[in-house]
């Protein structure tokens, strides 16, 4: 039985994800520079929603960024958001969920099952985690307590080339 333990526990080690390298909250940056994410939304239909984090250069260290993990979802591109090149953006959009729901289960007939991939990192609503390359390897920093802005609600575009 001793010997199942350890066997098990070797495993699980050497098969965990990779380590989170350093945990920041808004409280380890200066104001104008803590972490935050806005939601937003479109105003066509069909045009979608999502969310924007924002989070200080100074968390990847002027190293390349590989990806950025929040609220569940991927992304690996981010922008600068002004010329002083203190803040980062990255923008995830929410899924599409176009169903039909009814109490009826005829009726939702030809709804697509929704994917279940599971992201490697689990996190909390207000964490994220940005990953990037130093030396050959990956280097992983977790933002705790990220603040929410109000949300912008991006509004429908003007008729485009009508009779004026």
């Amino acid at each position: 039985m001793k010997y199942l333990t350890l066997f098990i526990a070797i495993i699980f080690s050497s098969c965990s994800s990779q380590k989170i390298s350093k945990t920041l909250s808004s409280a380890d940056f200066k104001a104008g520079e803590q972490p935050y994410y806005k939601e937003w939304t479109g105003g066509a239909p069909g045009s979608g929603s999502g969310v924007s984090l924002y989070f200080p250069t100074s968390v990847i260290e002027g190293h390349q960024l590989e990806s950025v993990y929040f609220r569940g979802m991927e992304n690996h591109s981010a922008s600068f958001t002004s010329n002083d090149k203190q803040m980062l953006v990255t923008r995830f959009s929410f899924p599409n969920t176009d169903r039909e729901m009814s109490l009826d289960p005829k009726n939702e007939y030809g709804n697509e099952a929704p994917q279940m991939e599971g992201l490697p990192i689990k996190l909390l609503k207000n964490e994220a985690v940005i990953a990037f390359e130093v030396d050959g390897k990956t280097k992983l920093v977790k933002l705790e307590g990220i603040t929410q802005k109000e949300s912008i609600a991006y509004p429908s575009a003007p008729p485009q080339g009508g009779d004026n």
